[in-house]
C-alpha cells in the first residue's frame, strides 16, 4: 500500500483493523459506511513479537485499497509494546506508520461488547482459541456498554484452563468472569475467536455462567473489527476525555430495543389500568320488578235478609270486597348473576264474614 490516504483518519474513514491473538492475525478493511471490503486470517508459524511485526508489514503492503487509518490490537502485552514502538509515528519506517494506532486488546473487546450486546449494562467478552479455551493474553473483559468503558480484564496463559466444552473448563471460566469488577452485575456474555464457532459453545458456557451467552457474528474476525473501532475511538477522543465507544450498531439496536420497551411499557400500563378499572367478578344480585299485575275476581254483591216477627222487618246488607295484594318472589340463577323477579298480584278478598269471590 503505497498511496496516501484521502481522509484524516476520523470516524467515517476507510479503516484497516488488525488483531493479534495467540498465533493468528485477523484483519478487515471497512469502508466509511461500515461495510467490510476485505478480510484475511493469517496463521503465524512464529508468534514472537518480531515475527508478528513482519507479518503485519507484509499484510499492510498487500491491502488492495487505500486506507485512512490502521488499528492494531494485540492480546499479549509484550507484542503490543513491541508494535507500538515499531510503528511509532516518529520512528523511521514506511509512510503508513503514522496512520497506525496500537491499542490494548481490552479496547477491542470493549468495541465488541458495544457492537454485539443485545442487553445493556455490564457485558463480558471472552476470546476463545481453536480449542475453545480462553486465548492467551488479556482475552476476557467486563465492559459498561453505556459508556464503552472497560471495567476489568483477565489475563490467561496457553492451556491455563480447559476448553469451555468441558464442564470443568466452563465452570472455571465462569468463575473467573464473575470475579472481575462488576462481574456479578453481568447481563450477558459474548464469545468471539475461532473457538466460538465450535458446536454447543453457547449452551455449555451459558449453563456454567448462568447468564445469556451470544456468539458474535463471524467470531474469528470480530476482534479485527473491534481493533478498527478502537483506533477510531482513540483518534476522535480528546486527550484526557472520558472514553466513549463508537458502538455504531449497538446504538442503533439499542434505540430500537428502547422504543420497543417503551411501547411495551405503555401497552402494559394501559392493560394494568384497564384491569384496575374493572372490579373482580363477584356474585351480583340483580332485582327486577316487573310491571304489577292486578287480577280482580268477579265481585258480587252479597245480600243478607233478616226476617223479624211479630214485626216483619227485612234488612239488606251489601258488602263490597276489599282488595288484598299477594306478592310472589321467584329467584333464578342466570350466568354469574342472581336475578330476583318480584311479581305483584292483586286480588279481591272478601271482608270477614263475607263469602269468597268466584274463581279463587
Amino acid at each position: 500500500m503505497t498511496q496516501d490516504p484521502a481522509g484524516g483518519g476520523l470516524p467515517g474513514s476507510v479503516v484497516l483493523g488488525i488483531s493479534v491473538v495467540d498465533d493468528q492475525i485477523a484483519s478487515v478493511v471497512r469502508d466509511a459506511d461500515g461495510h467490510i471490503l476485505a478480510s484475511n486470517l493469517v496463521d503465524l508459524p512464529d508468534s514472537s513479537a518480531p515475527a508478528v511485526e513482519a507479518a503485519i508489514i507484509e499484510l499492510v503492503d498487500s491491502v488492495p485499497v487505500v486506507v485512512d487509518q490502521i488499528g492494531v490490537s494485540a492480546s499479549r502485552e509484550d507484542v503490543r509494546k513491541h508494535l507500538a514502538q515499531a510503528f511509532a509515528s516518529d520512528a523511521a519506517g514506511e509512510s503508513w506508520h503514522r496512520r497506525v494506532v496500537v491499542t490494548g486488546y481490552a479496547s477491542a473487546l470493549a468495541e465488541i461488547a458495544c457492537t454485539h450486546a443485545t442487553r445493556g449494562g455490564v457485558v463480558a467478552v471472552v476470546d476463545l482459541d481453536r480449542d475453545a479455551a480462553p486465548a492467551a493474553g488479556t482475552t476476557v473483559a467486563t465492559v459498561d456498554t453505556t459508556s464503552g468503558a472497560v471495567l476489568g480484564t483477565a489475563d490467561f496463559t496457553t492451556n491455563r484452563l480447559a476448553p469451555v466444552t468441558d464442564p470443568d473448563g466452563a465452570s472455571a471460566l465462569a468463575t473467573a468472569v464473575t470475579k472481575l469488577p462488576r462481574g456479578r452485575d453481568i447481563t450477558s456474555i459474548i464469545v468471539v475467536g475461532p473457538g466460538a464457532e465450535m458446536p454447543g459453545i453457547a449452551p455449555a458456557f451459558e449453563y456454567a455462567a448462568q447468564r445469556p451467552v451470544t456468539v458474535a457474528a463471524n467470531p474469528p474476525l470480530a476482534s479485527a473489527i473491534g481493533a478498527a473501532d478502537a483506533a477510531l475511538v482513540a483518534l476522535s477522543a480528546p486527550a484526557g476525555a472520558t472514553r466513549v465507544s463508537t458502538g455504531r450498531r449497538w446504538w442503533f439496536v439499542g434505540a430500537a430495543i428502547g422504543a420497543a420497551v417503551f411501547l411495551g411499557a405503555v401497552g402494559l400500563t394501559l392493560i394494568l389500568a384497564a384491569e384496575r378499572a374493572t372490579p373482580e367478578a363477584v356474585p351480583v344480585t340483580v332485582t327486577e320488578t316487573p310491571a304489577a299485575v292486578t287480577v280482580t275476581a268477579d265481585a258480587t254483591t252479597v245480600t243478607e235478609t233478616e226476617t223479624e216477627t211479630p214485626q216483619a222487618r227485612t234488612t239488606t246488607v251489601t258488602s263490597t270486597p276489599r282488595p288484598v295484594t299477594r306478592t310472589t318472589t321467584v329467584t333464578e340463577e342466570v350466568s354469574a348473576a342472581t336475578i330476583t323477579e318480584t311479581e305483584t298480584t292483586t286480588i279481591e278478598v272478601p271482608a270477614p264474614g263475607e263469602s269468597a269471590p268466584r274463581g279463587q
